[in-house]
Formats: C-alpha cells, sequence, structure tokens
C-alpha cells in the first residue's frame, strides 16, 4: 500500500508540474498573441496618422498653389491700374503743357496787342495835344 500511495504522488506531482507546464505554455502563448494584436493595432494607427497628415500636407500645397495664383493674379491687376493710373497722368501732364503753351503764345499775343493798343493810345494823346 505504501507502494501504491508513492506511485499516487509521484504520478500526481509530475501530472500537476506537467499541467503547470502546459498552463505557462498557453499563457505565453496568449501574451504573445495579445502582444502582437497591440503592436498591429499601433502599427495601423501610426500609418493612419501618417495618411492624414500627407492628406494635410498634400491641401496645404493644393491652398498654398490656390493662394499664390490669387496674389499673383491681384499682382497683375494692381500693375495694371498703376500703368493705367500713369498713362492718364501721362496724358494730362502733356495736354497741361499744350494748354500752357496756348496760354503763353495767347498772353504773347495779349501782351503784344496791349502794346500795340498802348502805341496807339499814346499816339492819340499826342495827337489831341497838338491840335
Amino acid at each position: 500500500m505504501e507502494k501504491v500511495i508513492i506511485v499516487a504522488f509521484t504520478t500526481l506531482c509530475l501530472v500537476g508540474a506537467g499541467s503547470l507546464t502546459m498552463a505557462d505554455d498557453a499563457m505565453k502563448a496568449e501574451m504573445d498573441k495579445m502582444k502582437a494584436d497591440i503592436k498591429a493595432e499601433k502599427e495601423a494607427m501610426k500609418a493612419d496618422v501618417k495618411a492624414e497628415q500627407d492628406a494635410m500636407k498634400a491641401k496645404k500645397q493644393e491652398m498654398k498653389g490656390t493662394t499664390k495664383a490669387h496674389k499673383d493674379k491681384m499682382k497683375a491687376k494692381e500693375q495694371e491700374l498703376k500703368n493705367k493710373a500713369k498713362a492718364e497722368g501721362d496724358a494730362m501732364k502733356a495736354q497741361g503743357q499744350e494748354m500752357k503753351a496756348a496760354g503763353q503764345s495767347m498772353g504773347q499775343e495779349s501782351k503784344a496787342t496791349g502794346q500795340d493798343m498802348k502805341a496807339a493810345g499814346q499816339e492819340a494823346v499826342g495827337a489831341m495835344r497838338g491840335k
């Protein structure tokens, strides 16, 4: 009987130790699987974030291009208005110079006419005094 108890006890110890080893292996396998799942999720999240960042970069570049085109268009329009204003200013300046020249010639004519009238007036006065 003692032998049966020793054999039973030994069997129980071996089976118990074996089952603990099997349980430990199962736990390790489950933990490894969970770690792999977590790592895969983390990588997927990184990929999603990277994709969003790339999309934002692309949108930013597109907006930059649109803004630059608009800015260039506004610069061209401003330059066109400046050129138009300069042309109008030049035309007005030329017209003013023409008017000035016409006024000067008219002034000279008036001066000459005035001098003629003065001379005629002096002759008339001289003729009236000489009478």
